[in-house]
């Protein structure tokens, strides 16, 4: 599979994400609609996408009670996103209510396609010393992290977020067929930001990603278009 690009629309309002979208969209194969901006817009931006004919990339890090997050599951596949987040801390119970909540959905709406559960293992914003010392976990990080993708894989999710780092972790343990969603990517240029494990584009291609997820290193940038062009040509 080639690397396909996700941009990640961090940005404060609904007109700015509608703005980035129109002058990007040529050049991205996905959207990714965070927290901050689903607060502001809602379904609003995600139907914008699916007008530019663009995958939906649905961060929200489903982290709660199982009936709740098989609740949230129902409805993010019933409104249309191609991808979701979970987070894997929420345990088994949890992953498997997501799944039985996209398997619902997908039978009572009689939809075409079913969206990608994510499992997300740790933060690329976190680090050997944060979980240590904040979390208290005695895990290494790279085990911490291949602890929660094993669960979820063997639990039945096929699609994890992870550090550029982590990519042949996980494919040479799991398997080579589950989609990896990279984060904490940065053009070479870059400055890191609050992220603590990163790589450039290539790297993280060579890597074996699936998808890589940048943002602030197209959105701070006048040239947008010209900038994702480049970036589109280093992963063909």
């Amino acid at each position: 599979m080639k690397t396909k690009i996700i941009l990640a629309l961090d940005v404060n309002s609904e007109a700015e994400a509608f703005k980035v979208i129109d002058e990007t969209f040529f050049y991205v194969d996905c959207f990714k609609v965070g927290s901050i901006l689903y607060a502001e817009s809602g379904n609003n931006v995600i139907n914008y996408i699916k007008q530019k004919n663009k995958e939906v990339f649905l961060d929200l890090k489903f982290f709660d009670i199982p009936n709740t997050v098989k609740g949230v599951s129902k409805i993010a596949t019933k409104i249309g996103v191609d991808m979701f987040t979970i987070h894997l801390l929420g345990g088994v119970e949890m992953i498997k209510a997501a799944i039985d909540g996209v398997h619902e959905a997908f039978e009572q709406c009689r939809l075409n396609n079913k969206p990608l559960i994510l499992g997300v293992t740790i933060l690329t914003s976190m680090n050997e010393d944060i979980i240590k010392r904040d979390l208290k976990i005695e895990l290494e990080l790279k085990d911490m992290i291949l602890h929660l993708a094993k669960m979820g894989y063997e639990n039945g999710l096929k699609g994890f977020v992870c550090s550029p780092h982590e990519i042949s972790l996980l494919k040479t343990n799991l398997s080579k067929d589950i989609i990896v969603v990279t984060p904490g990517v940065r053009l070479e240029a870059d400055e890191k930001g609050d992220q603590k494990r990163v790589m450039t584009p290539q790297m993280a291609m060579k890597e074996g990603a699936d998808y890589i997820v940048v943002g602030r290193s197209v959105l701070t940038k006048p040239d947008k278009e010209e900038v994702l062009r480049k970036l589109k040509e280093e992963l063909s």
